[in-house]
């Protein structure tokens, strides 16, 4: 911002109306005495010599200022001060208002981002994970039916499988293709799901969520050995070369398990593989986990009744009569045959009892919950 000096292109006159002979101006910022450039152009860029004299007929230039406050000094023809004014012109203006700084891509939210709501409500901008579709007007899409949808579209069809986010009629050669073409797009679920991390999540395996053993492979057959079986469940699903996706654990004696697929032709050897109760621990998208079990008999402790019982009965005794006989009651009496004359106890064992004791359990076999506490909202997906 420039301001223009009030006396360019006026007299100075003396106290007679007469025009000064060569007045001289000097400038300085106000309160001080230091200099203050002055220019002849508007754009500040010719700066004038100081003094600035006036003509012969006390007329000054035109003088160009910066938006600044200044002190001005005014001499005549022979050094005498006229006069010395300080405070003039105009503070520059203070913009006190909040700079627009320039928007980072990168702070907003970009398209298969995801975020959580406590509520259901409809989100402009964002769809909800809740495994309906999308794709173009006119697409019929389930969730949303816009044009907007066509970045998203791409990023789901580009990023993840059939298996995860499934195109309507089946996928084309390309993600923009089957967009123009109408084609719908389901979004990944979030329903009754709770966000959790890839067990490698792009650095080494932790196996939180997974283990990891060597397994021996036997191609047409599901009987394998595994070197570590420590951490190994019922169900757990199986990665490993040689062996078809889903493939999983359904019986462990030891180190040797029962796979619910054969092993592929010429996999016989020992591999690396990978066990976990989600599809692949290391897999974008993968799903596991319920929220209740039931346990089997291969859950329950090694160490139980072997359902056999065997019942030591204790001696008893019993009084046993002998000696029968024969008497007569007094002097010339009447003769009275088999009487019982002595008695003696002996000690009897009785052998033992074996019992066979069921382990049947009426009204067992309810499901146990493994549920953790979790509050209930809505998770969405940026467009």
């Amino acid at each position: 911002m420039t301001q223009s000096w009030p006396l360019s292109r006026q007299q100075v006159l003396d106290a007679s109306g007469r025009p000064l002979l060569v007045p001289r101006a000097f400038f300085f910022d106000a309160g001080t005495t230091k200099p203050l450039t002055v220019f002849s152009d508007a754009a500040l860029s010719v700066p004038l010599t100081q003094p600035v004299v006036a003509d012969g007929t006390g007329r000054f230039p035109r003088v160009y200022l910066p938006q600044v406050l200044y002190r001005e000094e005014v001499l005549g023809p022979y050094g005498d001060l006229i006069w010395n004014d300080d405070g003039l012109g105009e503070a520059p203006v203070v913009d006190t208002t909040d700079p627009v700084a320039a928007v980072d891509p990168n702070a907003l939210a970009r398209t298969g981002d995801v975020k959580w709501r406590l509520d259901n409500s409809i989100q402009p901008g964002w769809v909800r994970m809740n495994q309906r579709t999308v794709g173009g007007s006119g697409s019929g899409a389930t969730e949303l039916a816009d044009d907007t949808t066509r970045a998203l579209f791409i990023y789901l069809w580009s990023t993840f499988g059939d298996g995860i986010a499934s195109v309507i009629g089946g996928r084309g050669t390309s993600a923009a293709d089957d967009f123009a073409t109408g084609k719908q797009i389901a979004v990944p679920t979030m329903q009754g799901f709770v966000a959790g991390g890839l067990d490698d999540m792009g650095s080494s395996p932790t196996n939180r969520l997974q283990v990891t053993t060597d397994i021996t492979l036997t191609d047409g057959s599901t009987a394998a050995q595994v070197v570590d079986p420590g951490r190994l469940a019922l169900g757990m699903f199986v990665t490993a070369v040689g062996l078809s996706s889903g493939t999983r654990v359904v019986a462990i004696d030891g180190t040797n398990i029962t796979l619910s697929q054969v092993a592929a032709a010429g996999s016989t050897g020992t591999v690396s593989a990978r066990f976990s109760a989600f599809g692949d621990a290391q897999l974008p998208g993968a799903t596991g986990g319920d929220i209740a079990e039931v346990l089997a008999n291969p859950n329950l402790p090694a160490a139980l009744p072997n359902g056999h019982v065997t019942v030591n009965y204790p001696p008893f005794q019993t009084p046993t009569f002998v000696d029968l006989v024969g008497a007569s009651q007094g002097a010339g009496g009447v003769a009275v045959n088999d009487l019982w004359h002595s008695v003696r106890t002996p000690t009897v064992q009785q052998p033992s009892a074996d019992f066979d004791v069921s382990n049947a359990n009426p009204g067992g076999g309810v499901p146990i919950s493994t549920l953790q506490p979790t509050r209930l909202g809505t998770y969405y997906l940026k467009l």
